[in-house]
């Protein structure tokens, strides 16, 4: 098992992020993650979409297409499957910034990130 955003998970979930492909079409997309009160600290990291490519970095992007900001139990919720990020952030427990329209244009980007983490979430503590 390993801890959800621990440093192990980030990694494991590039691994396995960077061995899918997801289109993003004419331009690369940029979204990045910032976690409050995580285990450990407020973990932030971004996921770049570019030319089917997918790439998990740690850290924060000042070119981010689109951020999300969340606290760690609302993450913990939508990454099981128990709430969804529309959800959250209509109940105000996300936030977005940036190009909030790009989502609805390249909503296929999240669900392609969703499969290919369904390995990881079966081994994940949350």
């Amino acid at each position: 098992m390993v801890q959800y955003l621990s440093d192990e998970w980030l990694d494991e979930a590039g691994s396995a992020l960077a061995a899918t492909t997801v289109g993003t079409g004419e331009e690369p997309v940029v979204l990045q993650y910032e976690v409050t009160a995580a285990p450990g600290g407020k973990r932030t990291y971004s996921l770049t979409f570019d030319d089917g490519h997918v790439v998990l970095a740690k850290g924060s992007r000042k070119d981010a297409t689109t951020s999300f900001s969340l606290d760690y139990d609302v993450a913990v919720a939508v990454a099981r499957g128990e709430l969804s990020a529309q959800t959250a952030f209509m109940q105000g427990r996300l936030k977005l910034g940036g190009d909030v329209m790009m989502l609805v244009r390249q909503h296929h980007l999240l669900d392609g990130v969703t499969d290919a983490l369904a390995d990881l979430r079966d081994r994940t503590e949350y």
